[in-house]
């Protein structure tokens, strides 16, 4: 258990995830707010895999000698694993939670084209090869109805709050009311640029310099990673990289293909409505995804 003193400080903001669903949008944007200190890295990947261990080199990622009224961090994974939930309501039971989610189908596809800017899967994998093998470890993420209940319950409306990559891209100053409404803090313009991508998936020429380049480095030292992800220049090389080569081209799906994916996702489109997220809806299985898709 934690020793609790009066002048211990604690993370207490956290976005939990979704992967591929805008959480790098809601880590910078939230990062600008002057209330709020986000982690000096995105993703730290600490409940679930250390806590309670190395506590203080984990606190080492915030400035707790400023006086910010959260500080927080953006792990997209956190939302998997109900067991995350408890650790986070050990660690600070006061804490506010953030999720963002988007059409599971879309993220779905997103996902799997960042699989293969990782490597993951093959770059000359196609969807209707990849649905014909194990797709478990990507559709899972979609299916936020086995994931977020468990969050919903262990901290409820007062300390969770749900928005949606959708209402992000149409009405991103009615996202960011929200959240500033939410966390109690003061409601300053959101900042620019105001829904900008910044993590997309690259276009097969920047998958294939990220696979060469960042993807050996961050496999053999996660250190000098970690530092890299620091640098501002690099990330704006990357923006600028990404500009240059273009985002992912995603294949068009078959009528049948998106009649799999509408099916498979059928009781996540009808958990979102349940929870009042009315711009994501099943899409109509006639119709086919297009070549390439802005996102955040």
């Amino acid at each position: 258990m934690i020793k609790e003193t009066s002048t211990f400080k604690k993370v207490n903001l956290f976005i939990i995830g979704v992967n591929k669903s805008g959480t790098s949008w809601l880590y910078h944007i939230l990062k600008q707010h002057p209330q709020v200190c986000m982690s000096d890295i995105k993703e730290l990947y600490y409940f679930g895999r250390v806590y309670p261990e190395k506590m203080d080199e984990y606190h080492s990622h915030f400035r707790f000698d400023h006086d910010y009224q959260y500080n927080g961090e953006a792990t997209p994974t956190y939302y998997r694993n109900a067991g995350t939930a408890v650790q986070i309501k050990e660690y600070n039971p006061e804490a506010r939670l953030l999720v963002i989610v988007r059409d599971p189908i879309k993220r779905f596809l997103s996902h799997f084209y960042y699989h293969k800017q990782l490597g993951i899967v093959a770059e000359d994998t196609n969807i209707q090869q990849f649905l014909a093998g194990d797709t478990g470890f990507l559709l899972s993420d979609s299916h936020y109805e086995h994931s977020l209940p468990s969050f919903w319950h262990i901290f409820g409306e007062e300390q969770l709050l749900i928005v949606s990559l959708e209402q992000a891209k149409t009405d991103p100053e009615a996202v960011w009311q929200k959240l500033t409404e939410f966390l109690k803090v003061n409601p300053v313009p959101l900042p620019l640029p105001r829904d900008r991508s910044e993590n997309p998936t690259g276009s097969k020429w920047f998958r294939s310099i990220y696979r060469a380049t960042i993807q050996p480095v961050k496999r053999r030292n996660y250190g000098l990673y970690e530092t890299m992800l620091k640098n501002r220049a690099l990330r704006w090389t990357k923006l600028l990289l990404l500009k240059l080569t273009g985002l992912a081209k995603k294949d068009e799906l078959s009528p049948k293909i998106m009649s799999r994916l509408v099916e498979e996702f059928d009781p996540t489109y009808k958990y979102l409505k349940s929870l009042d997220i009315l711009d994501i809806t099943a899409p109509n299985i006639n119709m086919q995804s297009g070549n390439k898709e802005k996102g955040l």
